[in-house]
């Protein structure tokens, strides 16, 4: 199986447009131009059609737009830093951290492990702290590729520990 996420499933810093479509669009175009879609109408449907019933913004910034498609090949998880932010319905504010999650029709335990350990991740401040501060679309892959495996990633850990003498 191939990573969940990689470099050309990730956009950093950019104006994807200003609604959840725009950027739910946008993301299902790259899961697809990757090959682990179908098709883009397909994806972007299910997609869209899950986040009318219920917003998918969490507090901090944070969204996780998330479905199962028969257009999904293998389950993926594409990511944007937005800027300027977009309003997924959150209570304290728009999102410039975007996580969309796209699974296979059939695979609902895969699909919510997934929302779920990345859900985990995102309430800790130091992992969404380095996402806003990563300067590469390789440091996001090793970030989220890190919390997904239930490990930190490799520069996470660089603070020295303490010496006991």
């Amino acid at each position: 199986m191939t990573s969940l996420i990689t470099t050309e499933l990730v956009e950093l810093d950019q104006n994807l447009g200003t609604t959840p479509e725009d950027v739910i669009r946008h993301l299902a175009s790259k899961v697809a131009a990757t090959g682990r879609a179908s098709e883009v109408e397909g994806l972007f449907a299910d997609a869209f059609a899950r986040e009318q019933k219920t917003a998918t913004g969490i507090p901090g910034g944070i969204a996780i737009p998330h479905c199962r498609s028969a257009a999904v090949i293998e389950p993926t998880l594409a990511m944007a830093r937005l800027n300027p932010k977009v309003d997924f319905g959150a209570k304290d504010g728009p999102a410039d951290l975007v996580f969309f999650i796209a699974a296979p029709d059939g695979a609902d335990q895969e699909h919510l492990k997934l929302l779920s350990k990345l859900a985990r991740s995102l309430i800790k401040k130091d992992f969404t702290a380095a996402l806003r501060a990563a300067s590469s679309r390789e440091e996001i892959v090793e970030l989220v590729d890190g919390a997904l495996a239930d490990k930190p990633a490799a520069h996470a850990s660089a603070v020295p520990a303490a010496v006991v003498s």
